[in-house]
């Protein structure tokens, strides 16, 4: 049964995705005050020691902002989820898995209000089950729980609407669209994968040999192609998808499907776009290549394996090395997973969450 769905109004900008936004373009575009010029200036303004629980599962991952950066800072720890407050590190509030030991590090994104975090068994292979909850971002409250029969494998939150999809040797493949205000169930798709990517509300979905654009909050298709496409990144403007199929990265118009561009051997999970160039990290090597040809802009070597990169204030930043977004020179070192917002750097590294301004 599909339910119809009140998109609420939109709050203070933050970092509400672990990509930036639902598209994962992982490109902030507001950002003007850590740049090439004070990003060597960096220091440390408040740290905090996360929390740790021998043989837990889960860990650190990229932190969430919630309500832009006077809000709060959502970061996973080895036992749970911790709220900070973004000015001053002081907690607000934490939220403890049942069994840390059987807890996957989440996926989260933040909706309307709700902070929906969704991971999976990690005892069982034949078997893994997955959970999600939706917890009050202001106070940490659970609002609701799904129990879900299949582990997630992918994750994705937009026009208020969670959408996770899986499978295992005991389940079949399916994918599940979820009311994030309340998790009442909207709709699904058996025998059907989907991408973590969506853009402006359009979703890749691969079944068999061909892979079909729906609406998310409807899982109405609008395309299919006889192709394997699975959606690594959109655009800001969301008008095309980045797809890998295991050999090739392709640019893929995201109204209706037409192949724009393919970069063979270019196909990565770490990628990021401001629209101009898509950024990918492979190994110890990060390169833009042009967004309108897919041909490489520049290509730098790095002396460590390259993290998700992060494009923000000019800048790319790999977990490490922090390069011109233009050139691909080195401008500076951040160390650890990285969200940059309102003028601060929030990075997670060695169990600790520290901001660190010019």
């Amino acid at each position: 049964m599909l339910l119809a769905l009140t998109l609420a109004a939109p709050g203070p900008a933050g970092w509400d995705h672990a990509g930036y936004d639902a598209e994962d373009s992982f490109y902030n575009p507001g950002e003007s005050v850590v740049n090439a010029g004070t990003v060597g200036g960096l220091a440390p303004r408040w740290s905090v020691a996360l929390r740790e629980k021998g043989g837990a599962c889960g860990g650190p991952s990229a932190p969430l902002i919630s309500g832009g950066g006077d809000g709060s800072v959502i970061a996973t720890d080895e036992r749970g989820i911790s709220s900070y407050r973004a000015m001053t590190g002081r907690l607000a509030w934490r939220f403890d898995w049942d069994d840390p030991d059987d807890s996957s590090t989440p996926s989260m994104a933040i909706s309307g209000g709700v902070l929906v975090a969704a991971n999976t068994d990690c005892q069982s292979m034949s078997d893994p089950n997955g959970r999600i909850v939706g917890l009050d971002v202001a106070t940490g409250r659970v609002r609701w729980r799904i129990a879900s029969p299949v582990p997630v494998a992918s994750f994705v939150v937009d026009k208020g609407v969670v959408v996770i999809s899986g499978g295992s040797p005991s389940d079949e493949q399916v994918t599940v669209a979820y009311r994030a205000t309340d998790g009442r169930e909207v709709w699904r798709k058996a025998l059907y994968e989907a991408s973590g990517v969506s853009a402006n509300g359009r979703l890749l979905l691969v079944k068999g040999k061909t892979t079909t654009a729906v609406t998310i909050t409807s899982g109405v298709a609008s395309w299919t192609k006889n192709r394997i496409w699975y959606a690594e990144s959109a655009t800001p403007a969301a008008d095309r998808f980045l797809v890998s199929d295991g050999t090739a990265l392709t640019a893929v118009r995201a109204s209706d499907g037409a192949q724009l561009w393919t970069a063979e051997g270019k196909q990565s999970a770490l990628i990021a776009t401001d629209g101009r160039r898509v950024y990918r990290s492979a190994e110890r090597t990060v390169e833009a290549l042009d967004m309108s040809t897919g041909r490489r802009v520049w290509w730098r070597q790095l002396p460590a394996v390259a993290g998700q990169p992060v494009r923000a204030g000019g800048l790319i930043y790999t977990g490490g090395a922090v390069l011109s977004a233009a050139t691909g020179a080195q401008v500076g070192t951040v160390e650890g997973f990285q969200i940059v917002k309102d003028g601060r750097v929030f990075a997670v590294s060695k169990n600790r969450l520290t901001v660190l301004a010019p």
